[in-house]
């Protein structure tokens, strides 16, 4: 066990718990702060969110995430704040997100009521013009069993109304908010002090290093040692064994930037793998490089997990149905892999795997013992408005849920023709791939603005995809559903692509 400092609420502590303990163990138990609930234990219902703060550049970002899957070492020099926090200072014990909710009755058995405050919380400290549509993302991970969304819905609607001149500078907005009471003077006090900056610790690098000595890595997808958001570790691990540390690979800065870099097979934007899914889709440069993919972000998962999920874990967690995997997929990314040991150092060997190489099979990749993925990298093109790039899922809810089916198409369009077409489909196989088949049929074909023609080829290629697959039947669909659903997903790519050419009337007249 490693000792840890973090300021909870108003006081700097030192922790002594087990890095990979979950958070919310740690607040409930040793902290004593009950306000913050268990609920499903998966990130899934929002009862257990919390406010973290860390330093950025010269202000400090608060966001809610799941403490479920928190690992206790994430928050080494960071922020806590429960709901006992948000009241410190406040007056009559209420901010102002809680008098709206007590205004509006949004409260009735009160268990989901922290995660719902906390989440509105983060939404106002985010650097944004406040309005509904956003609050309600915001609590897109919160459930409610009892009172009625309608409720909360007013009370969101009324903090919009009161908070829409907040100023959009970021320190400006935190003194603001610490002003108006919705966040307290700790906020205030945290920005500033100097933060505690994450140290390298020896002893997840020992634990890494014992398993890859047994060959920790070669029968499984991951090293257990290695945690990234944690969202998927911890469900499937929700109470580790005593004393566990792992190697968290957001506690290392050099895993968490996004940079242009290049080499001799081109110019590419590198993502690292702990950058959050949050992060990766709020990205200027990703926006930039891949036109319009930030709205696709709300098809993943929901706002307290796209905080804390990364991009790495999302790959290396090998899921069939990954969604970010898919994404990448199409655009044609590589990896960056590097020892575990050497992880630090900028000059140190460096492995890259194209992405569709690295799933083996079912949960298995290609990596070695020791070995740990370090960054993703993506094709810069020099006209990045050349680039065309759409992605679709089907799933038992419209947002929230692990996909049954997706897939993505990425293609440049040059001289009126489909370019460097990659079409990936998940769901479909034990792990996710790319569709050579209907690759094959695009490339090069005419993409001109004629909805017949592009109707014709958009037939053509979705039924060479559906007939490349042969997928198995599981209880999020059967393999005659999977199959005609990558035939729909593909028709549904060229409907969003090419919207005002005619096409969807001449599919679907």
């Amino acid at each position: 066990m490693a000792s840890m400092h973090l300021r909870v609420n108003n006081i700097w502590r030192e922790l002594r718990s087990a890095e990979g303990m979950p958070v919310l163990d740690v607040i409930r138990g040793e902290l004593g702060l009950t306000s913050t609930k268990e609920g499903c234990r998966e990130g899934d219902c929002g009862a257990c969110a919390v406010l973290v703060g860390e330093h950025e550049g010269d202000t400090v970002r608060y966001r809610a995430v799941p403490s479920c899957l928190l690992a206790l070492g994430e928050l080494r020099g960071k922020h806590l704040l429960t709901l006992e926090g948000l009241v410190e200072g406040a007056e009559n014990g209420l901010t102002p997100v809680m008098r709206a909710f007590l205004d509006e009755n949004a409260s009735q058995c009160g268990f989901c009521t922290p995660g719902f405050i906390i989440a509105l919380t983060s939404w106002l400290a985010e650097p944004q013009v406040p309005d509904l549509a956003g609050a309600l993302r915001a609590v897109d991970g919160n459930l409610c069993r009892c009172t009625g969304y309608g409720a909360i819905r007013r009370a969101a609607a009324r903090l919009v109304g009161r908070f829409e001149d907040l100023p959009l500078e970021p320190s400006a907005r935190l003194r603001a908010l610490i002003e108006a009471q919705v966040l307290p003077p700790s906020a205030l006090e945290f920005t500033a002090e100097s933060a505690e900056r994450p140290e390298e610790d020896s002893a997840p690098r020992k634990i890494l290093k014992r398993a890859a000595a047994r060959g920790g890595n070669t029968d499984n997808a991951i090293p257990a040692a290695v945690v990234g958001g944690g969202t998927d570790y911890y469900v499937r691990n929700p109470e580790p064994e005593e004393g566990f540390s792992p190697f968290l690979t957001r506690m290392l800065s050099e895993f968490g930037q996004i940079q242009y870099v290049s080499d001799q097979e081109g110019s590419w934007l590198e993502v690292g793998a702990a950058v959050t899914v949050r992060d990766f889709f709020a990205s200027p440069a990703v926006r930039h490089e891949v036109p319009g993919i930030d709205r696709f972000e709300t098809m993943f998962a929901s706002t307290l997990i796209r905080n804390l999920a990364t991009v790495g874990g999302n790959i290396v967690n090998a899921s069939p149905v990954a969604d970010v995997t898919s994404m990448l997929l199409a655009l044609g990314a590589r990896l960056v892999i590097v020892n575990e040991a050497d992880s630090r150092n900028p000059d140190a060997p460096q492995r890259r795997c194209p992405l569709e190489r690295f799933f083996l099979g079912y949960k298995k990749l290609d990596l070695a013992a020791g070995e740990v993925l370090k960054a993703v990298r993506i094709p810069a093109f020099a006209d990045p408005t050349s680039r065309r790039f759409s992605f679709e899922k089907a799933s038992k809810r419209r947002n929230l849920d692990i996909a049954a089916v997706n897939t993505a198409i990425a293609f440049r369009v040059d001289g009126g023709r489909f370019r460097d077409v990659r079409v990936s489909l998940g769901g479909v196989a034990p792990v996710p791939l790319l569709c050579a088949a209907a690759m094959k049929t695009l490339e090069g074909a005419p993409c001109g603005p004629d909805g017949k023609t592009l109707a014709g080829l958009a037939q053509d290629a979705a039924r060479t995809a559906e007939s490349s697959v042969s997928p198995i039947s599981d209880v999020r669909g059967s393999s005659d559903y999977r199959r005609r659903m990558v035939h729909r997903l593909m028709l549904a790519h060229f409907v969003r692509l090419f919207e005002g050419s005619g096409i969807a009337e001449e599919l679907f007249p």
